[in-house]
């Protein structure tokens, strides 16, 4: 990029934007398809007009342009990516107006591919996060965006350990760096009343600790993942006696196919695929989860993956908005592993600060 005259991107550490962004978006599209089959997908306009959310969604993501070249503030950078990723939604949602010739809102495979499109942003954004550790030049630079908050106000106390942090690991050869250091040890932070959510976030760490290493505890988490084997294993069980049945030339399993993946076996065999390997990683969890806590927390976390990536973008095509049910619960999964597994990484003294971006 230098001999074309540019200089290298640098990454930002504060990894909270893009989830902020991800979440207003997502948000905004269920918000939006609720609402309308609630009031009955109304028309804004009149007289042959009708304005369209996805104008909404432009007007979203233009006041957050707006918002990061006109202000520097964190604060405004966070309500940017909110007010951006709810623009950004509410775009995509019209996402079936645009890919069909008869302008159908309602064209059944939007579900599956705005969900792809998700998947494959979110993949991308986190490559580019984490496929290295942040350079030297990136941690000071980070470091300095911290200090200019100084100009505006008070740092937190988790802000300037952050600071400290980078400049850490930033080329100390730097002659700002000794200075900024200084600047940030010598400053008094802010010590705000912790809010209810970090209180609760605090009692949960503080019970984890005391419950992780007892038998009982394992044998909830393991058979919480054993009954989601079991349900993997039914699933993959009652699809293929489906398929089986239907090449057998059983009419019933024919009939049951047929209105269940719409005359396709493909998307079909490539669930039952998923399940099968989601099991087995399941399996291999449970196994770890006596000795190695945190690689079985890892297991389960790689088998939630397999069916958020492989599994529903299918569901999605088959069942369209419904499936959202069965992603938030992977969600929901995925995030107490997450909590699991920094818990793990908390009380063996390994947790990085970089991990959080």
């Amino acid at each position: 990029m230098r001999r074309l005259g540019l200089h290298t991107p640098v990454r930002s550490a504060d990894g909270e934007l893009v989830d902020a962004f991800f979440v207003a978006a997502v948000s905004s599209i269920l918000l939006i398809r609720i609402y309308l089959e609630a009031a009955g997908y109304p028309r804004l306009g009149g007289g042959g007009l009708h304005i369209a959310h996805v104008l909404w969604g432009g007007l979203g993501m233009l006041i957050g342009i707006v918002l990061l070249l006109v202000f520097l503030s964190s604060t405004t950078r966070f309500v940017a990516a909110i007010i951006g990723g709810g623009g950004f939604g509410a775009f995509i949602d019209e996402l079936g107006k645009f890919v069909t010739s008869d302008n159908d809102y309602f064209f059944k495979p939007t579900a599956a591919l705005v969900y792809v499109l998700f998947v494959l942003l979110f993949l991308a954004v986190r490559q580019v996060r984490t496929f290295r550790s942040l350079s030297p030049a990136e941690s000071f630079v980070n470091a300095v965006e911290i200090a200019e908050r100084l100009a505006v106000g008070e740092v937190s106390e988790a802000e300037r350990d952050r600071a400290l942090v980078l400049l850490g690991r930033a080329d100390q050869n730097e002659p700002l760096v000794p200075a900024l250091r200084a600047r940030f040890s010598s400053i008094q932070t802010s010590s705000p009343e912790p809010s209810a959510a970090r209180s609760l976030l605090a009692a949960a760490s503080r019970r984890y600790a005391a419950v992780a290493g007892s038998t009982a505890f394992r044998r909830l988490v393991a058979a919480i993942f054993i009954l989601q084997g079991i349900a993997f294993l039914l699933t993959v069980l009652s699809a293929v006696a489906m398929l089986v049945g239907a090449l057998l030339g059983i009419e019933d399993a024919r009939v049951a196919l047929a209105e269940s993946v719409n005359g396709s076996t493909a998307t079909s065999w490539i669930q039952v695929v998923a399940s099968v390997i989601a099991g087995g990683i399941i399996v291999r969890g449970v196994v770890a989860l006596r000795r190695h806590r945190d690689r079985a927390y890892h297991l389960f976390e790689l088998a939630i993956l397999v069916d958020l990536l492989v599994a529903q973008p299918f569901a999605f095509l088959e069942s369209g908005f419904v499936a959202t049910v069965a992603v938030f619960v992977d969600l929901a999964v995925l995030a107490v592993l997450r909590f699991l597994d920094a818990q793990e990484h908390r009380m063996l003294g390994r947790l990085d600060v970089s991990s959080a971006w």
